[in-house]
């Protein structure tokens, strides 16, 4: 059931850059270059065949989740001249399609390809990725633990109040190794009250 969204999501899916070449877009066994007929539910193949809804197919990703793909088929690729640029398969060239990825991807491609959120998202590309990328590749945040969006707001919290704890830690750390006692003394102090309102930011945005 559809719920008013929180905030506006602007995240590439795995296959946005790829698909905005125009070698993909001229690439004629990309489903996604093809004509749909909404009404018999079916695909119109570059050689102007029908590709029809045969059945339903639940299916494991590679992180064990299910997922449910409509599965259709060519009514007959024989004698098609296009079948070896369109597939590798000895009989009807099948399209395994994910409904509900497919309106997910659309809906990012839609919020990504709106001028405003390109300059926000491209912004958010020079301040934050490196913080991920930090989290992800050195603290080994990959995965939540927890379900729904109140959680997982507190889970992330913890994790960016670990971050900035961390972060200060490490700032402390390099003043009171320098020689000079005159600019670790500077340092200490320079560095206290940046680092105390960082500690204070994350406490406030943490619903903890």
């Amino acid at each position: 059931e559809e719920k008013e969204p929180r905030f506006q999501s602007l995240i590439p899916y795995g296959t946005y850059l790829k698909e905005q070449t125009r070698k993909a877009r001229k690439d004629i066994k990309n489903v996604r270059n093809w004509k749909y007929d909404e009404n018999d539910d079916c695909f119109i193949c570059p050689n102007d065949r029908k590709v029809v809804f045969k059945k339903y197919q639940q299916k494991k990703n590679a992180s064990g989740y299910e997922q449910s793909y409509k599965i259709y088929e060519c009514e007959d690729c024989t004698d098609c001249p296009l079948k070896p640029q369109c597939t590798k398969a000895k009989g009807n060239r099948q399209v395994h399609w994910n409904t509900i990825y497919e309106e997910m991807k659309a809906k990012a491609k839609a919020a990504l390809e709106c001028e405003d959120n390109a300059a926000i998202y491209a912004q958010r590309k020079v301040e934050v990725e490196s913080v991920f990328g930090h989290i992800k590749g050195n603290r080994s945040f990959r995965r939540f633990s927890l379900r729904g969006l109140d959680k997982v707001q507190v889970e992330f919290g913890i994790v960016a109040l670990a971050h900035n704890l961390l972060k200060v830690a490490g700032i402390r750390l390099t003043t009171f190794l320098e020689p000079n006692r005159t600019k670790k003394k500077q340092g200490r102090n320079e560095s206290f009250f940046p680092c105390f309102f960082t500690i204070l930011g994350t406490y406030r945005t943490a619903p903890l």
